[in-house]
């Protein structure tokens, strides 16, 4: 097996933001490390032209990468072998397709596409986000993994929080990001008498614990999600989920019926499938 090493590049990790893009980065640089392949995980405003220079012989992972310099980026395209990690859809000036129709946006709103036609691969999280990309891009290197991940240790976590004892309400994710609309959420339970607490933790065992208690999760996005970590979390936790599906990408997802304990193992299989893909790629690299 090549053991060529990798280079992760994330605008942000777990340690700095929580959010779901950097819980799901943070397992597969652990897999990385583990397979003592990591380089070293860097954030992107760190990357420089001459950091790029000295490491072009390894392989570069590249998350978020909104504030990745566009000489890094132009540099990386010529000179480096590259994987897209894509969390949602920079190749749009407004990062959020749902403002055009059929999700196809305009050759004006359009960026980064030199960036990701070199990638060796771009890599999605769901058929739907591949599809959205498919045709905006028509580029023949991007797939797609099927779901988010979750470490062992995570998983272990819904394992555990299996009772079906729930408090008869709706959970509601209290942030401020606009794409999450919950005041369009907290209005939606209203209109629809249902009862609901908002809910929300820096702390994610302390997040799921709370989510656990509730009977569902409303969660009225206002961009096409990817791959939402809240969906499959809350279908591992038991927990109804009300969301627009035409926004929900893993809703389109063969799995989605699961719950329970049932979707916890898809969840570890597909993450263990996504995670050994890889290490196929790396070693065709």
């Amino acid at each position: 097996m090549n053991k060529k090493k990798v280079i992760f590049l994330a605008d942000a990790f777990a340690h700095q933001h929580t959010g779901g893009a950097e819980l799901h980065d943070a397992v597969v640089i652990d897999f990385f490390r583990e397979q003592g392949i990591l380089h070293e995980a860097v954030n992107t405003p760190a990357v420089s032209v001459e950091y790029i220079n000295k490491n072009k012989d390894k392989i570069w992972f590249i998350s978020n990468f909104v504030a990745l310099k566009n000489v890094c980026k132009a540099l990386l395209a010529k000179t480096c072998v590259y994987y897209i990690y894509e969390h949602d859809y920079k190749f749009s000036k407004v990062r959020n397709p749902i403002h055009f129709p059929d999700f196809l946006c305009p050759k004006s709103d359009l960026m980064n596409l030199n960036f990701y036609a070199a990638a060796e691969k771009v890599i999605c999280l769901s058929k739907m986000h591949r599809e959205i990309f498919d045709k905006n891009l028509n580029l023949d290197n991007i797939v797609n993994i099927n779901c988010s991940m979750w470490s062992d240790k995570q998983l272990m976590l819904f394992e555990e929080l299996q009772s079906p004892h729930k408090n008869g309400k709706f959970a509601v994710i209290n942030t401020s990001n606009p794409t999450k609309r919950m005041p369009q959420t907290v209005e939606f339970c209203k209109k629809n008498n249902l009862p609901f607490d908002l809910i929300s933790s820096q702390n994610y065992e302390e997040f799921i614990r709370m989510l656990a208690n509730y009977t569902g999760l409303a969660f009225m996005t206002g961009h096409p999600e990817p791959t939402p970590r809240v969906a499959i979390e809350a279908k591992m936790l038991n927990c109804k989920f009300l969301a627009p599906k035409q926004l929900i990408s893993v809703a389109h997802e063969d799995y989605f019926h699961l719950s329970g304990l049932e979707m916890v193992e898809e969840v570890r299989k597909m993450r263990d499938e996504a995670l050994e893909k890889f290490m196929e790629w790396f070693y065709e690299a």
